[in-house]
């Protein structure tokens, strides 16, 4: 009997010893390592806000700038006239300004753009008919230009993100302005052509009385009129702008900035430059 009561005694204290130092440790124990790295400063469970899409957004409008380069070459001339000596054609820096509106995968690209068209005092055509002999030569130099307002439309391609390829035509049309020099020239003592004088008219074959495209003694030359003169030439007040095709690989770096690497044919040649533009 006394034992019994003995073990129950001892069972009793062992059970408050040890619900004791329970307490004890649990008062003691460190925070859990995950309340002390939260950010006080976001809700448990709240979403964090993706970063802006560079491309992707239905409705879109830009401004900015295109920096073309123009040339018109020397076999594009030969389709309609014959060209005698090595003539590249003008190669001419063309800039202009843009606005751009998107739609879905469709960009309308307004611009205003001025193309220079003109040729050095080196570099002269010596120019003919296709029809006519060489006593019809005439150094042809140009010094004309355009000034025009077209559209493209580019459909896009996106390739990620950030970049996509652009295909597409354009249509505009051009004011013509500034002067074609057309000379009479005749063979020289030393080879190549020499322009005619006024001295020299009905002289020669080369230098015949049919025209008068001279170069004076004060060096101008004859200039040809336009189609709205009297008499009336060929140069025409207006003239078509048609692109086709219009090919782009147009980049978007930041979501306020892109830029569009271009190139084309258009009724004067092929082109080819880049576009930049903000993005709003």
């Amino acid at each position: 009997m006394n034992g019994r009561v003995v073990a129950l005694v001892a069972a009793g204290v062992l059970s408050v010893s040890t619900n004791v130092f329970a307490q004890t440790a649990n008062a003691t124990a460190p925070v859990a390592s995950s309340a002390a790295v939260q950010n006080p400063g976001v809700a448990a469970g709240a979403a964090v806000a993706p970063e802006p899409l560079r491309f992707g957004r239905n409705v879109e409008h830009s401004l900015g700038a295109r920096f073309w380069i123009w040339n018109t070459p020397a076999w594009m001339v030969n389709i309609f006239a014959h060209v005698a000596n090595d003539w590249s054609g003008p190669l001419t820096f063309s800039p202009g300004l843009e606005y751009v509106y998107r739609k879905g995968s469709l960009d309308l690209v307004v611009g205003l753009q001025y193309t220079s068209l003109a040729t050095s005092e080196g570099n002269a055509g010596l120019i003919r008919g296709r029809s006519e002999n060489d006593v019809a030569l005439e150094r042809v130099q140009s010094s004309l230009w355009t000034f025009s307002a077209n559209v493209l439309f580019l459909w896009s391609s996106r390739i990620n993100d950030w970049f996509e390829i652009q295909y597409g035509t354009g249509v505009g049309i051009s004011a013509v302005g500034g002067d074609l020099y057309r000379t009479q020239v005749t063979p020289s003592a030393g080879g190549g052509y020499q322009e005619c004088s006024p001295a020299e008219r009905g002289r020669t074959a080369y230098c015949d009385a049919s025209n008068d495209h001279y170069r004076n003694a004060d060096g101008t030359r004859f200039s040809e009129p336009r189609l709205t003169a009297s008499p009336s030439g060929s140069i025409p007040p207006v003239v078509p702008w048609l692109s086709l095709p219009h090919v782009a690989l147009h980049f978007r770096p930041h979501r306020n900035f892109d830029v569009r690497v271009d190139g084309g044919f258009a009724v004067i040649g092929f082109y080819g430059g880049v576009a930049m533009h903000y993005v709003f």
